[in-house]
């Protein structure tokens, strides 16, 4: 049996009387890709910032590799951090740093190795991407959206992070290129172990890659289930959204 990599519990988050997330639990396994669902201003980013500790909940718990994130401070969850990785929607690439530096970035401030070798590092992390080395000396503005998602994982793994989150892998890319970074999630669970948490509205995505789906609904966990699990699902909202997700206007 897996272990359990991210457990959140009973987790309830407000602002004063807006109530963002209720009553949330939620346990995700080790060399998983959970993906989660849900229409716009649902809760499927907020839940990710409790993920990784940005946001701290009204009430309840979350852990992750065991430790109770609510509880650590700056410095502590700054060590639990090196072992997770983040893709952000837009990539957040540095404009300023060329390719192999953004990849290279954790070993740039975290370790005295030179240059030189962070270089070679970077170069072997590309590949694992499915990018060369002569891509390593261009800038961010010099790649395409696909290659910029490319290089923004790359640099999520660089620092061997055992959990990498995913802000709308696919968002702003063409179907192919999309496909494309789906193949590269899976990829990377199949062949590094890597656990996975993919926020997305990409129905086609979400059916694709994940190993569970879990879908929010106004700030609630409505449903989680395989993706056949969803796909059969007597909910009328996930149904309504797995359709529309699918179909569009068609149906």
């Amino acid at each position: 049996m897996p272990k359990p990599v991210l457990e959140v519990k009973n987790l309830y988050k407000s602002f004063g009387e807006r109530v963002i997330l209720k009553d949330i639990n939620l346990t995700i396994y080790e060399g998983e890709i959970f993906v989660i669902i849900g229409g716009s201003g649902s809760g499927k980013s907020s839940l990710l910032k409790h993920m990784i500790g940005l946001w701290k909940p009204t009430s309840g718990k979350v852990f992750v590799f065991g430790k109770d994130i609510t509880e650590l401070s700056e410095i502590e969850l700054d060590q639990l951090r090196l072992k997770m990785g983040y893709v952000f929607q837009e990539g957040a690439l540095f404009d300023f740093l060329t390719v192999w530096e953004n990849v290279g970035f954790y070993y740039l401030e975290h370790t005295k190795l030179p240059k030189s070798e962070v270089r070679k590092k970077a170069i072997e992390i590309l590949k694992k991407v499915n990018l060369d080395e002569s891509v390593a000396d261009l800038y961010p503005s010099q790649l395409s959206g696909g290659m910029k998602k490319r290089v923004a994982t790359a640099r999520a793994i660089a620092g061997e992070g055992k959990i990498i989150f995913y802000d709308e892998p696919t968002s702003g890319l063409d179907p192919i290129t999309s496909r494309n970074i789906d193949g590269l999630i899976v990829s990377l669970r199949d062949r590094l172990g890597i656990t996975s948490v993919v926020v997305t509205h990409d129905m086609i995505s979400a059916l694709t890659i994940a190993d569970r789906i879990g879908f929010i609904h106004k700030g609630e966990l409505l449903e989680v289930g395989t993706p056949e699990e969803i796909l059969k699902s007597e909910n009328p909202i996930v149904r309504q959204f797995v359709e529309k997700g699918l179909y569009g206007s068609k149906k």
